[in-house]
């Protein structure tokens, strides 16, 4: 009767135990920082600490990556832009996939973001369906996909030159990318334009043109940002800087740097928005006080397309463009070694995965 007794409460207190410790695990908070790089017929998951490289195989070549808010899923367009695949982020697997090009229709996919639920996929297309013998063209639309039924519920026809979408942070809206800046509401189901970048009517502004390929948003707390060059036709002058979309707020800022344009591809914001990196051939990091370099080097290995941070603000992170990323230093911007990848990269992205 004793030992019973005592069996009741020692199971009681490892009961206790394990609750106690799964709710510290959560409280805690913890996330593991990992990168993953688009490649041909791979998605590469890179480990910044140990540099180990885990090699997803995928369909052809590789381009958008999207993530959830928790890093656990990770989704890639693939396959000539017609597909996406998803992958789980804790194991790094292929755990399902989605097709856009189904019966006569067929969708080619240039940009697409997650609902912060990771229920619903919403992805950029550019169309066409085949009738007899004849292949008719649609107009673009954003297709929202149920991801667990892998069914499509809605059709939101957007402008020509929509390449990015990306969710505000609490889910309302959608920042749609294109030659200037719309916004999707979601409970509206209406889409506006928000920002005039491409022809304003105010012709003082100057006309911009910024690079679609490279977005950025939740590695800098939701602030999306892209590199962006204003052409002034009076003057003929050229700026270079950044377009900057608070996912928070709404607000855009265009950041144009009083220095003459050096050639960048991407860059990044660092979370306390003070200091901006941009890249090509050349690292730059600039001060956003006085829009003005600090620094600017030479890129290690030549050209690459994708710059971005990591979550402490300490390493800049350079990939696409070779089988590689390359690591800096973002005080001294010193070059910190390279991780080597089994196919040339499009772009690295850095994703904090919740433990």
């Amino acid at each position: 009767m004793k030992r019973t007794w005592l069996f009741s409460i020692l199971a009681v207190f490892l009961v206790f135990s394990l609750n106690s410790s799964v709710l510290a695990a959560k409280e805690t908070g913890k996330t593991k920082e990992m990168l993953y790089l688009t490649g041909y017929e791979y998605v590469f998951a890179v480990d910044p600490e140990t540099e180990e490289v885990t090699e997803i195989p995928v369909t052809g070549m590789t381009r958008d990556i999207v993530f959830t808010k928790d890093g656990h899923r990770l989704f890639v367009n693939t396959d000539i832009r017609q597909k996406v695949a998803i992958i789980d982020t804790v194991k790094n697997i292929v755990i399902d996939e989605l097709d856009f090009t189904k019966d006569n229709y067929r969708s080619r996919i240039y940009g697409m973001t997650v609902d912060p639920e990771g229920k619903l996929l919403y992805a950029m297309t550019m169309r066409s369906i085949v009738e007899g013998t004849e292949l008719k063209t649609l107009p673009p639309a954003i297709l929202v996909m149920d991801i667990e039924k892998k069914e499509i519920v809605k059709e939101i026809e957007v402008p020509y030159g929509v390449h990015v979408l990306q969710f505000y942070e609490d889910g309302s809206k959608i920042a749609v990318w294109g030659r200037d800046l719309y916004e999707y509401d979601i409970e509206q189901d209406t889409l506006t334009l928000h920002y005039e970048l491409f022809d304003p009517d105010d012709k003082s502004a100057g006309r911009s043109n910024y690079l679609l390929l490279w977005p950025r948003d939740q590695e800098t707390d939701n602030l999306a940002a892209t590199v962006n060059y204003v052409y002034y036709p009076e003057t003929g002058e050229t700026t270079e800087g950044f377009v900057t979309w608070d996912l928070k707020t709404g607000d855009v800022e265009r950041i144009e740097y009083k220095e003459e344009p050096i050639g960048f591809f991407s860059g990044i914001i660092s979370r306390d928005r003070k200091t901006a990196y941009g890249g090509m051939n050349m690292l730059a990091k600039t001060n956003l006080s006085t829009l003005k370099h600090d620094k600017v080097i030479k890129t290690k290995l030549g050209t690459s397309y994708g710059f971005n941070i990591s979550g402490d603000g300490k390493t800049i992170y350079a990939g696409g463009g070779g089988p590689d990323v390359n690591f800096y230093d973002a005080e001294t911007l010193e070059y910190r070694g390279t991780v080597d990848l089994k196919t040339d990269a499009m772009d690295v992205r850095v994703v904090q995965i919740k433990q």
